[in-house]
């Protein structure tokens, strides 16, 4: 039965319960599973094991007319809801950011999970950066205010905000536009947008590339991961302004804290991001051998890393 919830004039609905098994991936399941043997108690572990929290999928519709989804998992009322973005053109099956809502959610803290929609209804998968995005900065940063006001809607009065990649850098430009002071944002591998795909290339050094001529009102230029984004000139500006001195400038905004948690060994930093990051206002924890998606043995420091900071 479907039953639905009111926010403000926003309809959602809550689907279901448990995601089913053959969704969850094993060895995430297993590592999660070791990071709890190796804490005191064998018995509130095999508790936690037991009482996992049941995951509904939540819709909302969008201004623009779209169904945008989220997972949500209610958890502690005590603790902090935490609302966790997927990086550039990826959903919240991505690993990074699967890892962190289940292992959120696995400590009891309330974990929604957003797809942003991109211009595309009840969107599951990502997206090539070969194909024609319509979608821009504008209207995700308009998503996460929609989820936002979902969860304040549920009785979760304090949020933070705890993005992958670029996703950290749209929670920043969301905190920012929507003036939201106090609003913490965990950022997890932050980067803006300038491409990186040619990393150590001449078009990270400085240097300025020519202007992509546009062919049909549509341009395929350099952005973030993606060699040739393909979007209406001003669809492509709107994420490209987001670069690394805007990013940086978002970091100041009063009275927010940010948390910033960087690999040691992520190649696609910009030069001194750490202390750049630092002068900016963040408060930066680097995590050694850990590379942009913090994947392998480093997982687990970056999980105990989130965690710390939401504690504050």
């Amino acid at each position: 039965m479907e039953a639905k919830i009111l926010s403000n004039s926003v309809k959602a609905v809550t689907r279901g319960s448990r995601l089913p098994d053959k969704f969850r991936m094993l060895p995430q399941r297993l590592l999660r599973m070791a990071r709890r043997l190796a804490k005191p108690s064998l018995l509130a572990a095999c508790l936690a094991l037991s009482h996992a929290p049941q995951a509904a999928i939540v819709e909302i519709q969008t201004p623009a007319g779209m169904t945008a989804t989220a997972e949500y998992r209610p958890g502690d009322v005590g603790k902090p809801a935490a609302l966790v973005l997927h990086s550039f053109l990826q959903t919240r099956e991505f690993g990074t950011t699967k890892i962190l809502a289940d292992a959120l959610a696995d400590e009891g803290y309330t974990v929604l999970s957003p797809n942003l929609t991109l211009g595309i209804s009840h969107r599951k998968r990502s997206l090539d950066c070969e194909a024609l995005h319509l979608h821009d900065m504008e209207g995700d940063i308009r998503e996460i205010q929609l989820w936002v006001q979902w969860l304040r809607k549920r009785g979760h009065p304090r949020i933070v905000g705890i993005g992958h990649s670029f996703g950290a850098t749209q929670l920043l430009a969301w905190r920012q536009g929507a003036r939201a002071r106090g609003f913490a944002i965990v950022g997890i591998s932050l980067i803006g947008s300038d491409p990186f795909i040619l990393e150590n290339k001449p078009s990270r050094s400085g240097k300025a590339a020519p202007p992509p001529k546009p062919v049909n009102g549509l341009i395929q230029a350099p952005l973030s991961f993606c060699e040739a984004f393909t979007a209406p000139r001003d669809r492509h500006a709107s994420y490209a302004q987001w670069n690394e001195s805007r990013t940086l400038a978002a970091l100041g905004f009063a009275g927010a804290q940010t948390d910033v948690i960087l690999g040691s060994e992520d190649k696609y930093l910009p030069k001194d991001w750490n202390t750049r990051l630092a002068r900016a206002g963040a408060r930066v924890k680097v995590i050694w051998g850990a590379n942009h998606f913090m994947d392998g043995p480093q997982e687990f420091d970056m999980l105990d890393a989130v965690i710390d900071a939401l504690k504050r």
